[in-house]
């Protein structure tokens, strides 16, 4: 069986949580090769932004869930 893009998604967000420091890592995501948006996330605000590149929108999460899930459809539907 393969491993879920989902659980892939959460790891990415979870250690981002996990590597916070002063300065916001952001990191991006892909699907073959094209970036296709980017997540910071703030420790000081325990918030999550996610960045779409195509439809230039910006969104703010403060659940891990919700931002897994809006990336998940971003991923799955280009």
């Amino acid at each position: 069986m393969e491993e879920s893009q989902l659980i892939g998604i959460i790891n990415r967000l979870k250690a981002m949580q996990e590597d916070a420091g002063d300065e916001p890592q952001p990191r991006r995501f892909e699907v073959n090769g094209v970036e296709q948006a980017q997540v910071t996330y703030h420790s000081e605000t325990k918030t999550y932004t996610l960045d779409e590149y195509q439809g230039k929108e910006h969104f703010e999460f403060d659940n891990i869930d919700l931002v897994a899930i809006e990336l998940f459809e971003l991923l799955t539907n280009n």
